[in-house]
């Protein structure tokens, strides 16, 4: 079973990445890790090497996160992509096997594919680029440090998931309790230090291994004991509200997309909090940040970052749903891309409440519209971006190594001078709305682009 799981996540996403572009990603990773690596010299002033090390291990760890709740969108993900396929996960209802056994192959499945897909690559950067950036540090530790920071985000995340199975409503009610705190305290930024694997790492010793074992093992235990992987999955009734909301929006392809978000598994939820979670380690990594650098405007580099943070909801947009049901009607790719960039839209006013929060935590008041435009500039122009590199299909095109490159390449340039006039001049933010021609142009050569292109080449 575990080799069969192994086989079957390659399946998945040589499927929907191609077999070559996948099997490339990792060379891009140490190659992004590596050049990351050398800029360490430019900020080694300001941040002490420890620091630099905790920021590693806290990567590891939200990506361990981030990986395990593939999770909590296995079932529909497979089902809206993949008609009648199943993953092995669900064998349990129709074959002999008991929910422990696939649970754990499932476990260790995913400690040894990212390992080598990603944990590796990425240390390899590290490690190839330290002799250049004259950084010392015991390469079989740090390996093995970083890879218990993903172990414990990964535990974490099937907690999550077995919550998940049990009640959608009580796992958001916990990411709302978790999430509260970090926008309305001022945090002790010491806990942060805690981090068992960062420890073990700075001060090597039994009792600091002992206990980052102890933490993982006691999250999967608690996954193992409440585990339910049979997800209920009733009859489900929703009124007809198509003719409602078209009459509002007088568009038929937005009233589509908040019925399709309404309908589908966490509903408007799951895309709130795919960002909200992130944007509150953003939020408690930027206070770390400016804590040891106090220079600049917390709230407004926090502004273009949720921006940027924002345009993952197009991507929600766009993953579940088939576009070649399209090809059969007399509809423009422009138009459909035209729909979602409305949808987005609507779906961004839940950024503009974040901000409020989040000004208002900051004692910011006197920055608000700067945030705002910096916030509405920087979101839509990665939008523009991902729309021009990968159109209706992000979640596929992005793993070519071209379109990534060009994508963390080009959607980095408007953020980046965002970020530096805040700290020349954070009066100059109030003349970023021009910036958004540059947005309409790149749009509008979008929308000619993707009309052009053969759609059946995917």
């Amino acid at each position: 079973m575990f080799w069969e799981m192994i086989k079957e996540e390659w399946r998945i996403h040589s499927t929907l990445f191609g077999n070559l572009i996948f099997a490339l990603f990792p060379l891009l990773i140490l190659a992004l890790s590596f050049g990351l690596s050398l800029l360490y010299p430019l900020i080694s002033n300001a941040i002490s090497a420890n620091n630099f090390w905790l920021i590693v291990h806290y990567f590891f760890l939200i990506f361990g996160v981030i990986v395990g709740g593939f999770g909590l969108l296995g079932k529909e993900f497979m089902n809206r992509r993949f008609g009648q396929e199943s993953l092995i996960a669900y064998s349990s209802r129709s074959l002999p096997v008991s929910e422990w056994n696939i649970f754990l192959n499932f476990f260790f499945k995913d400690l040894l594919y990212y390992f080598i897909l990603w944990i590796l690559p990425i240390f390899l950067g590290l490690f190839l680029a330290s002799p250049i950036i004259s950084i010392s540090f015991n390469a079989l530790l740090l390996l093995f440090s970083v890879f218990l920071s993903f172990m414990l985000g990964l535990s974490a995340s099937f907690i999550l998931s077995s919550i998940y199975s049990y009640s959608s409503k009580f796992l958001i009610f916990i990411l709302i309790i978790i999430s509260i705190p970090l926008f309305f305290a001022k945090l002790n930024l010491n806990f942060l230090y805690l981090l068992p694997s960062y420890s073990l790492f700075i001060n090597f010793s039994c009792t600091n291994l002992l206990f980052s074992i102890l933490i993982i093992s006691w999250f999967s235990f608690i996954s193992l004991f409440f585990l339910r992987i049979d997800y209920n999955s009733g009859s489900r009734m929703f009124n007809n509200w198509f003719n409602n909301f078209n009459k509002f929006l007088k568009n038929s392809f937005v009233s589509k997309d908040l019925l399709d978000l309404h309908r589908s598994e966490g509903g408007l939820g799951k895309i709130i909090f795919s960002f909200i979670f992130p944007l509150a380690l953003v939020w408690v990594l930027l206070f770390f940040f400016f804590s040891i650098l106090p220079t600049g405007n917390f709230f407004l580099v926090f502004s273009i970052l949720l921006g940027i943070i924002c345009s993952s909801m197009y991507n929600w947009l766009t993953e579940f749903e088939v576009f070649s049901s399209y090809e059969f009607l007399p509809v423009k790719t422009s138009k459909i891309i035209i729909s979602k960039f409305i949808s987005y839209s609507f779906l961004n006013l839940v950024a503009v409440f974040i901000l409020i929060i989040a000004c208002i935590q900051s004692n910011s008041l006197n920055y608000f519209f700067h945030g705002l435009f910096a916030l509405i500039v920087s979101s839509y122009y990665t939008l523009a971006t991902t729309v021009f590199l990968t159109g209706l299909y992000p979640n596929i095109l992005i793993y070519n190594p071209k379109i990534m490159l060009s994508y963390l390449v080009i959607s980095m340039i408007v953020p980046v001078l965002l970020i530096s006039v805040s700290l020349i001049n954070p009066d100059l933010l109030l003349l970023s709305p021009l910036i958004m021609l540059i947005n309409y142009f790149l749009l509008k050569a979008s929308l000619a682009k993707w009309d052009s292109w053969n759609k059946f080449q995917l």
